[in-house]
């Protein structure tokens, strides 16, 4: 396999992410997508597009000019995903893996008590090292339920991995794995979901996401899908899968999981944004569903 930039630096897609996520949460509350101010713990190098919400804002408008639909799809998963955990963690599920965790922030967002739930960060050493740093030097600690995983998709067992942290495997779990099977290949993928089966008990949930799979190409009919691809590959994260919800819902079924709820960009901006209409782009080319694990016997 080639060399990757995840080979020796930090992601730096997820750092984008981060920073649109603190971009948005300086907005106003009446027009507000996401309020999600501790990212702006990893957004390095790039303060001072947080400094003041104005220049915040010229950013994120800047950003959704070029890529139309992308920043209003990675503020409002989060929403869609947060849903989720808390829902599971209210009936009960107190394991939570997060696949390719970045610099997402759930596991500051999560009380730190003891009686919380375990947290699994899954993520590649680089990426990892580089959150570990910056919560440091911001003199933030984590709750003694989180669990630094390292893990390659491309190379390790992830079964293996959770398993040495310490993660129960007879017990249910809610997963996240969100923004990360795009740049998997369809072989890191299939094993991800094998390792799936595997370590999530009947009644699991799985949050993950999926897209048109002409965004892996560059030829989508929507500009922000087509420069979005061609970004990534510059940066030396590209793009290698898209699985459109015909695919993803087939791979799925495999492992034993059903989909109960699916949203595309459009759903997502009627469910979260004021009035159901966001101030930026909707675009619809990505969405993200929630899957529950039915059975365990590989049966039909």
């Amino acid at each position: 396999m080639p060399r990757r930039r995840l080979d020796r630096d930090a992601s730096l897609t997820a750092q984008t992410c981060a920073l649109q996520r603190a971009a948005e949460s300086l907005q106003p509350p009446h027009r507000r997508l996401l309020d999600d101010p501790d990212s702006a713990l990893f957004v390095n190098g790039y303060q001072l597009l947080l400094t003041k919400p104005v220049i915040a804002r010229a950013c994120l408008r800047v950003l959704d000019g070029y890529l139309p639909g992308l920043h209003v799809y990675i503020v409002l998963r989060v929403r869609y995903t947060d849903d989720v955990v808390r829902q599971a963690i209210s009936t009960g599920i107190d394991q939570v893996v997060l696949l390719g965790a970045g610099f997402d922030t759930t596991s500051l967002r999560t009380p730190a008590t003891d009686s919380g739930p375990a947290i699994f960060e899954v993520d590649a050493p680089t990426t990892q090292l580089e959150k570990r740093r910056l919560l440091e030097r911001a003199n933030r600690a984590v709750g003694p339920g989180v669990h630094w995983v390292p893990c390659d998709f491309e190379t390790d067992r992830l079964a293996e991995r959770l398993d040495q942290a310490g993660f129960d495997s007879t017990r249910p779990c809610v997963v996240v794995w969100i923004g990360v099977s795009v740049y998997l290949t369809r072989a890191a993928i299939d094993q991800t979901l094998t390792d799936l089966s595997d370590i999530c008990a009947p009644g699991s949930l799985l949050v993950t996401d999926f897209g048109d799979p002409e965004t892996v190409t560059g030829k989508h009919h929507l500009a922000g899908a087509r420069r979005t691809a061609r970004l990534v590959r510059r940066r030396g994260e590209p793009w290698l899968t898209a699985l459109s919800i015909a695919e993803l819902t087939d791979a799925l079924n495999g492992p034993g999981f059903v989909v109960r709820d699916q949203a595309r960009v459009a759903d997502l901006a009627k469910r979260y944004a004021p009035n159901g209409r966001p101030w930026c782009s909707t675009d619809d080319w990505l969405g993200v569903l929630t899957a529950e694990r039915v059975r365990s016997d590989g049966g039909c």
